[in-house]
């Protein structure tokens, strides 16, 4: 198993020094839990609790560490909601299991693949990307 994963977080356009891809290291066994959310229409975020050395001096709301939310994408450059399919495997939660399951030595990425539209422009989904990385 590998010790860290990798988040690809996508900052295209900003101004420099910030990175067009900001990569993102968390240590593994830090990872107590995770969950999924966002409304139909809405933003689609992954919320992952970091229990070890983000532990919080006093658990607030039942959670014992910090909280990393990412959230996701469509395009480089804008906020565009990725289509879901009610019933199917969440992409994110299965991108983050893949990503802590690797055998790979060192380092793991997390990587997204298309989202699960079906649209006639694109019939096999669009790229996903990750937004944004918060840290709470």
């Amino acid at each position: 198993m590998s010790k860290f994963i990798q988040f690809n977080v996508q900052t295209s356009g900003a101004v420099q020094p910030a990175e067009p891809i900001a990569p993102l290291l968390i240590n593994v066994e830090d990872i107590g839990s995770y969950a999924a959310a966002g409304i139909a229409a809405g933003v689609k975020s992954l919320a992952i609790i970091l229990d070890g050395r983000y532990a919080r001096g006093v658990a607030g709301a039942g959670v014992s560490g910090q909280i990393l939310t990412l959230t996701f994408s469509t395009s480089t450059s804008a906020a565009a909601v990725p289509a879901l399919v009610d019933g199917q495997p969440n992409p994110f939660v299965q991108a983050l299991v893949a990503a802590m399951s690797q055998d790979v030595p060192g380092v793991a990425v997390y990587q997204l693949g298309n989202d699960q539209s079906i649209l006639a422009a694109a019939p096999n989904g669009v790229q996903m990307y990750i937004r944004s990385a918060v840290l709470s």
